[in-house]
């Protein structure tokens, strides 16, 4: 093998690692996020090492230097890495989570659009909410719904599961089928990254309402209601904030 076909070669493979790797990186920030320090700084260094290592036969400047051009300009570009997550990424993060709703929207059986087939006696909430992580590491959450009414009952409505135990068909994971065949729906455990936040639908089915407008007057002779997030291994409540009638 010559040696220009070797360069070719070596370019084309760190292009393709550094590419490779921006890409897991920006599509799964909550996988990332649930990683120590070092191994999220590592991964970022690797892909940077392999994009300057596929740039390096462009550079006259360092032609035939690879030691120089890896001293100069590859250690260098390190550093900022370090430097966000040792330094700057610690010292902005908080603790604990925030949330709030983003807008409501109730599916029955005659507002379906072929998303909840007819048959279901109750309505589906799925209401859209932006949940936000300020702590260092990923954050596993779900979501409870409660209402409290005018004579003090409460109603508690848990989310639909993304993983439901047994293997007999039941309404709930009827309706994580249907559901998950349209964009824009998460079920519980919610992942949200460190640091950031997501925005998603997420789908209560209301089995001890009957219909959709029922749902909208338990909501007005509700004494309280709120969405509650809670850790999906102790249950211990991490965070309350109300629903609101957008």
């Amino acid at each position: 093998m010559n040696t220009t076909l070797k360069k070719i070669i070596i370019c084309v493979t760190a292009l393709l690692i550094a590419v490779a790797l921006v890409i897991f990186i920006a599509q799964n920030p909550a996988r990332i996020g649930s990683e120590p320090l070092f191994i999220r700084a590592a991964l970022l260094s690797l892909a940077i090492m392999s994009a300057l290592i596929a740039a390096y036969p462009f550079n006259p400047l360092f032609s035939g230097r690879p030691g120089i051009y890896g001293l100069t300009v590859c250690v260098p570009a390190l550093v900022p890495v370090i430097a966000y997550y040792f330094i700057l990424l610690p010292s902005q993060v908080g603790t604990g989570l925030t949330g709030e709703q983003i807008s409501n929207e109730l599916i029955t059986d005659s507002s379906s659009n072929g998303i909840i087939e007819v048959g279901f006696s109750y309505p589906i909430y799925t209401p859209s909410l932006r949940v936000g992580n300020l702590e260092l590491f990923t954050k596993q959450v779900n979501v409870f719904l409660r209402m409290t009414d005018g004579d003090g009952e409460v109603f508690l409505f848990r989310a639909v599961r993304s993983r439901i135990p047994g293997s007999s068909l039941s309404v709930e994971s009827t309706v994580q089928g249907m559901l998950s065949e349209s964009e824009g729906y998460e079920f519980i455990p919610l992942n949200i990254p460190p640091a950031g936040s997501i925005t998603t639908r997420v789908a209560f089915i209301l089995s001890n309402i009957e219909s959709g407008s029922t749902f909208t007057d338990a909501l007005d002779k509700a004494q309280q209601a709120q969405f509650e997030l809670r850790d999906p291994v102790t249950g211990e409540l991490l965070l309350d904030f109300p629903l609101t009638r957008i």
